[in-house]
């Protein structure tokens, strides 16, 4: 007779845990829009897509990444666009907050297992008030795209008949709030051609830095409404993604002598939105090495955008300054606890180490193709999911395709949730503590 306990405690010892799920999630969306975007009705007439392409473009539109071996606007028709955009929705939202909406619309109750999937998701430390995520999240991606439809309408309708204006107003919209950075124009050229028009750079922006923040900080903005109010989370957010913001306005228009509206875009849409204005692969050396750092850093713990975050950069720096100043690492009256600095650096650690083997295999695999800036910058833009390039992805081999593929997934779900994601038995041995030379 099969004992019924031993049964179950199998099952449970088999069951994916919250972080599996989700890479699960993640490379079910890429796969099933990858089947989409072959399929021949997904393309132009007369226009081949091998599906290698067609992974590339899906992982890329899941990974809210924006980095593209083909042409979008040639290769794909009107319902292979649908797709790259609801991909990118679902890219955005991310695929635990995707399904919860789903649910919630359906049934209007989620069951309290689906809650740390949520957890795991977006970071946080407890399950508490994750269903008030769920819902920020879908409120905030609903309001902002909306606004951002109806006001880069009457931009495009300038130069496009209406439909066709209301066609690119909500794919640039999607896009730049769910920090991706793919563009219709055509002919690679991005934004460029609106280069000195105001209302598209200030829209634009606004909505790839909104969608960069983070779902948390725009709840407790919306909730708060006063600076003294904000979490110590939401404060630090705000302080780096305008310090950020500033520095690489500043060292864009000194560096590159360029508009400061041009440098201004940039410097926001190099937090992992990868639209461009200007012509990146023409950039100088200095100019493309500050975009990889802001890139990088990246975007908000919570949002539609990657890197190693903005609270990450400045857990590390708070950390720096403790040591310097030798006291406790503190901020706004607050200290910042053991875990989070410990947690900073495992962030860090992991992004330099991914980044490290893609560098690497992309140097060997290409082989003198390109040079090591180019390969940096592409490894760097891939795993921040940012998009931005200096012109030599179309001209990768399959195999480098593959291998950026594999640093925008990682950089998407994040590395920690890719590291404990591998079931390891614990150490039930307790060892006899000693002190290590470091540095």
């Amino acid at each position: 007779m099969i004992d019924s306990r031993s049964t179950m405690s199998a099952i449970k010892r088999k069951a994916l845990l919250p972080n599996q799920y989700l890479l699960v999630g993640f490379l079910l969306i890429i796969g099933v829009g990858s089947i989409l975007l072959s399929l021949p009705f997904a393309h132009n007439e007369g226009v081949h897509l091998s599906y290698i392409d067609a992974l590339f473009t899906s992982a890329s539109a899941v990974c809210v990444t924006g980095l593209v071996t083909i042409d979008v606007a040639f290769t794909f028709s009107l319902f292979g666009r649908v797709v790259i955009a609801l991909l990118i929705l679902l890219g955005g939202l991310g695929f635990a907050s995707a399904v919860m909406v789903f649910i919630l619309m359906f049934s209007g109750s989620v069951a309290i297992g689906k809650y740390s999937v949520i957890k795991e998701a977006y970071n946080l430390g407890t399950m508490k008030g994750t269903m008030q995520v769920v819902k920020s999240v879908g409120f905030a991606a609903l309001v902002f795209q909306g606004i951002g439809i109806i006001i880069e309408f009457f931009i495009f309708r300038s130069s496009h008949d209406p439909l066709q204006a209301l066609g690119h107003a909500a794919f640039n919209t999607i896009s730049a709030f769910n920090n991706a950075g793919f563009d219709i124009q055509g002919n690679f050229q991005s934004l460029t051609l609106y280069k000195g028009s105001l209302p598209m750079n200030l829209v634009t922006s606004a909505l790839i830095i909104i969608g960069g923040l983070g779902f948390f900080v725009l709840a407790d903005l919306a909730k708060a409404r006063r600076w003294k109010r904000l979490s110590l989370h939401s404060k630090i957010v705000l302080l780096m993604s305008a310090s950020l913001l500033i520095a690489g306005t500043l060292a864009l228009f000194i560096i590159e002598r360029t508009t400061l509206l041009s440098a201004f875009f940039q410097s926001a849409s190099a937090r992992t939105a990868g639209f461009n204005t200007m012509d990146i692969g023409s950039m100088s050396d200095a100019g493309q090495f500050v975009m990889m750092i802001l890139m990088f850093i990246g975007a908000s713990p919570g949002s539609t955008g990657g890197g190693i975050k903005t609270t990450t950069a400045f857990a590390l720096l708070l950390s720096l300054r403790a040591m310097i100043m030798r006291r406790e690492p503190s901020a706004f009256n607050r200290k910042i606890d053991e875990m989070s600095i410990l947690k900073a650096f495992q962030v860090l650690l992991l992004a330099s180490l991914v980044l490290g083997f893609g560098m690497m295999a992309l140097l060997l695999i290409e082989n003198g193709s390109f040079t090591f800036l180019q390969i940096a910058f592409e490894s760097v833009s891939a795993f921040a999911t940012v998009g931005l390039s200096t012109g030599i992805t179309p001209h990768l081999h399959t195999a480098s395709k593959l291998v950026l593929m594999a640093v925008m997934f990682v950089g998407r779900v994040g590395p920690i949730t890719i590291a404990t994601s591998i079931r390891g038995k614990p150490s039930v041995l307790k060892y006899v503590e000693e002190k290590v030379f470091i540095g």
